[in-house]
């Protein structure tokens, strides 16, 4: 079920998939228009002209072309802005949550609707109460025209900023700690047993994308196996890496008819893998304090960002709901000292000379010592030492260093 929610979502993020369902839709609209003849009064049905539904669909056929290419191309621009200002690893993210996507789905779903009503209306093909439905379909669509092309106009004052990009890919980490938070317990260890084992491994190099644990569950049961998962979202996978540990299996053909309940690919994604949130928000705040760039201050957002996500993480577990365990599958937590590690130390490597940037991870490390139940108190201890350390040998004036210790304790 997780494999299938993951192949839906996946394709309804999709930049072809609202242009196409917009087209659709408009192809099915001017198309039922004829069979909607008897709910027009037939008074209505002769005041309007032909002329004028014919003039605002030549009115709309000819401009949301233009309007559709030129919003492609600004969404290409601004996504290339982002990769060269903040991380590559930001552009799925604003393909799939940014107002682009409805934006020209609307301009080409209208435009095809204008073609295809033009086809109609000069073929004769609709009856005066089919012209004036096609007319009460044609103003709709105007309308939706004007309405996404204010709120496209209000989004290209943002489009391609790094702020904007910190706040979506903050937003998707975010989501993806809540997916995170939703899955089944864990069975406990003491399900393994003591025998052999057969390892699971992938046939090809690649990443662990998400791992369908109910269905792993399920599929354990079938087959009267345990399971020990080893890998995470985001894990390299491949013949030399195990996924699992496969207990009860007659085979090791029997312990591979479990390997579709990991989803693999060739790069990582966020569905189910905060990690690379994290690291996204890593990279923009290292190429922030690139020489090039020289911008402290878009390093700083994006640490407050890193410390929002751990706070959120911290809520949703608290607030997480009881779910059933799974039986028959162990699997391991994301560890919250090596998530908390990776970015602070890839920060504090590269604003070691940055007072405000180093006074901001040791706020961060501070507030994620304090998060109940990521329980990050001795990680949070060495991170802040080492962050002293990085700073005294980067930082020229020893008063730095002593605002320093006294902001972090």
């Amino acid at each position: 079920m997780e494999r299938i929610k993951l192949l839906i979502g996946r394709i309804t993020g999709s930049l072809w998939f609202l242009p196409a369902l917009y087209a659709g839709g408009a192809m099915a609209l001017v198309f039922a228009a004829p069979l909607a003849e008897f709910i027009v009064p037939d008074v209505l049905a002769d005041a309007i002209e032909q002329d004028a539904i014919r003039t605002i669909l030549n009115v709309l056929s000819s401009s949301l072309l233009a309007v559709t290419i030129f919003s492609l191309t600004t969404m290409a621009t601004s996504l290339k802005a982002v990769s060269d200002a903040a991380t590559p690893r930001a552009r799925p993210i604003l393909i799939q949550g940014g107002g682009a996507q409805s934006a020209i789905a609307t301009f080409l779903g209208a435009f095809i609707f204008s073609m295809i009503g033009l086809v109609a209306l000069n073929s004769g093909l609709l009856a005066e109460g089919g012209e004036a439905m096609l007319f009460a379909l044609t103003v709709l669509a105007t309308l939706m025209v004007v309405i996404v092309l204010i709120q496209w106009i209000r989004q290209l004052s943002t489009l391609g900023d790094v702020e904007d990009a910190i706040s979506k890919v903050e937003a998707a980490t975010q989501d993806a700690f809540r997916a995170l938070a939703c899955l089944p317990p864990s069975a406990g260890q003491s399900v393994l047993g003591k025998g052999g084992a057969y390892a699971l491994r992938a046939e090809r190099p690649a990443y662990v994308q998400m791992i369908d644990l109910r269905a792993l569950d399920h599929t354990a049961k079938r087959l009267d196996v345990h399971v020990e998962v080893l890998a995470v979202p985001g894990d390299r996978c491949g013949p030399a890496l195990e996924l699992a540990r496969v207990y009860g299996a007659d085979s090791a053909e029997t312990a591979q008819k479990l390997l579709p309940c990991f989803v693999r690919g060739s790069v990582r994604t966020l569905e189910a893998d905060p990690r690379l949130g994290l690291t996204a928000l890593s990279e923009i705040g290292s190429r922030a304090l690139s020489p090039g760039v020289n911008d402290p201050g878009t390093a700083i957002s994006a640490v407050r960002a890193l410390e929002r996500c751990f706070a959120g993480w911290c809520e949703v577990l608290s607030d997480a709901a009881d779910r059933e365990a799974l039986s028959r599958v162990v699997y391991p937590g994301l560890d919250a000292a090596e998530a908390l590690r990776e970015p602070v130390i890839a920060l504090a490597r590269d604003g070691a000379g940055q007072l405000e940037v180093m006074r901001a991870l040791g706020q961060l490390c501070a507030t994620a010592s304090e998060l109940e139940g990521l329980e990050l108190g001795k990680e949070t201890s060495a991170l802040k030492a080492e962050i002293v350390e990085r700073a005294s040998t980067a930082m020229a004036h020893k008063s730095d260093i002593v605002r320093l210790k006294e902001a972090i304790g």
